[in-house]
Parts: structure tokens; sequence; C-alpha cells
């Protein structure tokens, strides 16, 4: 299937590559379903939606930012999305930036979690504060106490 959008143009995307978050995104409830636009070369990826050609989500997986990021998913998260092994979970965030690169932040507080054997996805939001949902990308360490 050939998809339109505002910032790569007409692109190919094949139909086993289609996410579905099935509640939407907290602040985008309405467009349900994305293609993942991976960066060859770079831990950069877009998360296009297929409802509104002018939305697509920068981010990364933030492993490769911050190693030592980790939180538990609720069972209760992994039963609704039908997670048969924890090999088929794959975790990004979202990035913001306002202006340069260099000022980048990550939203750790809400990572998005995606199931690649079923194809879906769902924001899940760290009910403790140990992360921010406005880590600067570029940090050399996290920020943790006091940060949202």
């Amino acid at each position: 299937m050939k998809i339109q959008t505002t910032r790569f143009g007409e692109i190919e995307c094949k139909d086993e590559e289609l996410l579905t978050f099935t509640n939407g995104i907290p602040g985008f409830k309405e467009y349900l379903r994305y293609f993942l636009i991976v960066i060859e070369e770079s831990p950069f990826m877009y998360l296009q939606s297929l409802e509104d050609e002018s939305l697509a989500f920068i981010v990364v997986s933030p492993f490769d930012f911050f190693p030592d990021y980790e939180f538990e998913l609720p069972e209760l998260i992994e039963q609704e999305m039908n997670v048969k092994q924890t090999t088929d979970i794959k975790i990004l965030n979202i990035i913001s930036v306002n202006g340069e690169l260099e000022t980048a932040t990550l939203n750790l507080a809400a990572p998005l979690i995606i199931n690649l054997a079923n194809k879906t996805g769902v924001q899940y939001i760290i009910s403790d504060e140990k992360y921010s949902i406005r880590q600067p990308l570029f940090a050399d360490s996290l920020i943790v106490e006091g940060s949202r």
C-alpha cells in the first residue's frame, strides 16, 4: 500500500508493517494506525500516522541513549496486548524537538510498548516519578528526582 505523508512524500508500506494503537496515543486518540519509518544507520525513527499525513512522531529506542532505563510492565497490559514472549516487545519513546536537535527531550515517563507479534501498541504511563517526560536526550545522565 502507498501512503502519502507530509514529510516523506509517498512511501510504500506493507500491510504486515502496520501498527495499531487500539486506544490511540494520549492527545491523539483518534489516530489508531501507524507505520514505523526506520532511518538507516540512525537511532531515530518516525512513527507515521496513516490517518493524518502530517502526524509523525520522532521515536528512538531509549536503550540507545539510556542503557539503564528500566520499568516493570504490568501483567494486565501484557494480557491486553496478548504478549506471549518478552522478546516480542519493542520499547520506543517519543522525542520532542523545539529548535535544535541538541536541545531535544525524550519522554521516558510514557514509553510506547509495541507487540511485534500482533502489531499492536500502547503508550504506557509509568506511575512513579522515576523518569521525566522531558529528559534531555543528550544528557550525560538521567534526571531522576523532581524532574516532571
